[in-house]
């Protein structure tokens, strides 16, 4: 389970999630798309250069992909990028926001996107909507944390599900 933000170009009229899922099909179905990959490359080195402690990798010849030892992941797509970070709760909400807005704004730099919270369910700057971040941040962690007490509590010491199976119900 992570917490869940993404970058892309807001659509009059259209839900942010429409517009992320119509761009994901686009881009399933396109070749890639040489000057967006050069444009990812540029963001990438800028992110790097902010935080050399970002571990690159390419997901299918396409999307780069940077994590960081903190826990927060960017996947920069043809045109959308996504963050995501897990519900740790040894995580600092205050130093995610912070991290957050600056790979927001090295983006921003190169592209038209905006930074969208889903689970807010707005486009947000991190520095100013950090408290409101840090909050819906640790209704997560509360929630995860819920979930593995119940899971120890109902079965002590024996063979459980996995996280996923206990989330749909399965197992």
């Amino acid at each position: 389970m992570s917490y869940d933000l993404y970058m892309l170009k807001p659509q009059p009229g259209e839900d942010p999630m429409e517009t992320l899922e119509r761009l994901e099909e686009q881009e399933e179905q396109a070749s890639p798309d040489p000057a967006a990959a050069e444009r990812n490359r540029r963001i990438a080195d800028a992110l790097l250069a902010l935080n050399p402690a970002y571990e690159e990798s390419v997901i299918e010849h396409r999307d780069i992909e940077l994590t960081a030892e903190g826990g927060l992941q960017l996947t920069l797509s043809d045109d959308q990028a996504s963050m995501n970070i897990p519900y740790w709760d040894s995580l600092d909400p205050s130093h995610l926001a912070r991290e957050i807005d600056a790979a927001a704004k090295a983006i921003a730099a190169e592209t038209d996107w905006q930074l969208y919270d889903p689970q807010l369910e707005k486009f947000l700057d991190p520095a100013r909507d950090a408290d409101e971040f840090a909050e819906m941040f640790g209704v997560g962690v509360g929630h995860v944390q819920r979930i593995t007490a119940e899971d120890d509590a109902e079965s002590p010491g024996g063979e459980r599900p996995s996280l996923w199976r206990r989330l749909i119900g399965r197992g």
